[in-house]
């Protein structure tokens, strides 16, 4: 039962992720998507970054992304798991070139991996030191009590936008 939840809250996650890295919290994702023409390229790291708040937020919108990885992908090697949350967050980056929707930057490649790393390695640690079953249902159940919040904010934007 945990596993099915923990797949699900995986892929709520991911679409909310989508939606704010590549929709860039819109609510109308084609009008965004005719409306932006934003295509930039940094490829020295660190050097046009937003400064520390965005690099911080980069990390910790990633760290989930690697509780949740570690969870529902216990099989798949740790090497393989960073190769994924890398492939992931150049993915993001590449999409947000190709469609001329934000800047592409190496900062946030190297920043939402670093996320994605602290979670693999937050949620071995956990698994290490407490009971695996109520590590995993505290997870879940944390997990879902951020989502509601989230969806909370996000309702809150929505209606802020059409008020």
């Amino acid at each position: 039962m945990t596993k099915t939840l923990a797949k699900i809250l995986f892929t709520i996650y991911s679409l909310i992720l989508i939606w704010i890295i590549l929709f860039k919290l819109s609510f109308h994702p084609i009008n965004f998507l005719i409306n932006v023409n934003t295509r930039s390229l940094n490829l020295v790291p660190f050097a046009l970054s937003g400064g520390r708040r965005e690099v911080l937020l980069n990390v910790l919108i990633f760290v989930p992304f690697g509780v949740l990885l570690n969870m529902v992908g216990r099989k798949i090697p740790f090497l393989l798991k960073i190769l994924i949350i890398c492939a992931i967050s150049f993915l993001f980056e590449s999409l947000q070139y190709l469609l001329s929707i934000g800047a592409s930057d190496v900062t946030d490649l190297i920043t939402n991996s670093l996320g994605g790393l602290i979670g693999l390695s937050l949620y071995s640690i956990a698994r290490k030191l407490g009971q695996e079953r109520k590590v995993d249902r505290n997870i879940v159940v944390l997990g879902f009590i951020m989502i509601v919040l989230i969806l909370i904010w996000i309702g809150r934007l929505f209606f802020r936008r059409i008020m």
